[in-house]
């Protein structure tokens, strides 16, 4: 079985034309009739129609319909990337790489998603940004992956926006130049990308790379929140509890804060955790306060240890207990927290509780 050729093109008239022809089909899968869509792209797809094949492919790959069959999804995808299909040859890229019902290859990977960037794919360009960048199937070469990456980028593709955003914010792989860094973000803001938008509103709200900006940077982190990304939340949040920029509001804050803690995010549950302990903006509530640094606890959180154990050494709400708190001050301690390490050596004098060899 040929799986790609780089001789076939497929042009923007034959694929306005199958998109056209595919109409009953799509609407069918956005009303869940998933066999009955099945049934029209399989049709379509024995008469040459690539996106119907891919669409084919996809059904069986996501388990929307019954009885699916990866091998002849895969063998639709590599006909429809012979024939010319980016798409098709970006979604076995994506196959390889993950190793969903192909053995993972990343060397195989790299070459689909050449292909598929040949072909004229955004979606194949930004992956195989992502291969030299992060040296997956291919050597790491950041200068091909900066061409990819802004190729893609260019072409509006949201996540590569935020990636070229991040590559000249950070420093890891080339100088930092904020203002390219801004440039990015802000396109992908405007394609709706929530994680530029906060970005793009830190930049505003610290003035760098952009003059400092408060209404900006409230505006963007507004939007990303209303979005339900748990960055936005937490930073509306925070805007609004220091009262950064925007009039002070504890309530809304708690509000925002919320949204992200519940989502998991361990910044928003410290700070909704110590509103908590404090009755900022809602009831002073102990319990309420333990379990969201319990949460964050969880998951690594040096701050939320070492509150946690002060809770417990003061008895501030609960029992007074050293062993629980110490236990705690340990964690925070592994975790690089000095004033933890500094409390240790008070219980180690005073109370005689044994610490661990944690400078």
């Amino acid at each position: 079985m040929q799986e790609k050729s780089s001789a076939a093109t497929y042009t923007d008239a034959q694929r306005q034309a199958e998109i056209e022809n595919c109409t009953e089909g799509m609407e069918a899968i956005k009303a869940g009739e998933y066999e009955k869509a099945r049934e029209y792209f399989e049709v379509l797809a024995s008469n040459g129609n690539l996106t119907a094949t891919l669409d084919l492919a996809r059904l069986h790959l996501r388990n929307l319909v019954a009885s699916p069959d990866p091998d002849y999804a895969i063998t639709l995808l590599a006909g429809a990337s012979a024939s010319g299909m980016p798409d098709a040859s970006d979604d076995l890229g994506q196959t390889y790489e993950a190793g969903a019902w192909r053995a993972q290859n990343f060397t195989r990977a790299f070459e689909f998603y050449r292909l598929s960037a040949d072909q004229g794919s955004v979606s194949g360009a930004f992956n195989l940004g992502r291969c030299f960048l992060e040296g997956i199937g291919t050597p790491q070469h950041t200068a091909n992956a900066m061409i990819w990456l802004g190729t893609a980028a260019h072409n509006d593709h949201s996540l590569a926006c935020y990636w070229m955003g991040s590559l000249y914010s950070g420093g890891e792989y080339i100088d930092r130049d904020a203002s390219m860094a801004s440039n990015f973000y802000e396109r992908g803001a405007a394609l709706g990308h929530s994680y530029s938008q906060n970005k793009l509103g830190i930049m505003y709200r610290d003035g760098i790379g952009r003059d400092e900006d408060g209404e900006q940077a409230f505006s963007l982190f507004y939007l990303s929140a209303q979005s339900g990304n748990e960055w936005g939340q937490y930073l509306l949040g925070d805007m609004y509890k220091t009262g950064t920029h925007v009039e002070q509001n504890l309530e809304a804050a708690a509000r925002f804060l919320t949204l992200s803690a519940e989502q998991g995010l361990v910044e928003a549950q410290v700070e909704l955790g110590s509103m908590y302990g404090k009755g900022q903006g809602v009831p002073a509530d102990r319990n309420k306060s333990i379990e969201l640094y319990e949460a964050a606890a969880q998951q690594n959180s040096a701050v939320a240890n070492f509150n946690l154990g002060i809770i417990y050494l003061n008895g501030d709400g609960v029992a007074q207990a050293i062993d629980t708190g110490a236990a705690y001050m340990r964690q925070a301690a592994h975790l690089g927290m000095q004033e933890a390490v500094d409390i240790l050596e008070d219980l180690k004098t005073n109370y005689g509780i044994e610490t661990e060899d944690i400078h």
